[in-house]
């Protein structure tokens, strides 16, 4: 076989194993058009064409399509409020109890 026959095979084996194990774990109340064991069967037994039809058409949309919000997300501390507001809060305190501190 030549290296391109060779590499074609290797992609087929790869997008097949993705696309199967993509829609196998994709939640089955969400998955479009067809139940989920279908998909799955589908990227199987039509390798390129499944796989595909699956990605374009049966895997779920994402419920808040803008930028990912919640506990996943990192804010930096200089850009959270809440961060800022308790850093000054301790600082006051701090401020408070040395003065104290000093005056006794």
């Amino acid at each position: 076989m030549t290296r391109v026959a060779i590499a074609t095979f290797a992609f087929l084996i790869i997008w097949t194993i993705f696309t199967a194990v993509f829609a196998a774990s994709a939640d089955k109340t969400e998955v479009r058009l067809m139940p989920k064991w279908l998909w799955v069967l589908l990227c199987v037994f039509l390798p390129f064409f499944g796989g595909l039809l699956y990605l374009m058409v049966g895997r779920p949309l994402r419920s808040n399509p803008g930028p990912s919000t919640g506990k996943g997300r990192v804010i930096a501390p200089d850009d959270d409020p809440n961060f800022l507001r308790d850093i000054s809060k301790m600082m006051r305190k701090k401020d408070e109890d040395d003065k104290d501190d000093k005056d006794k």
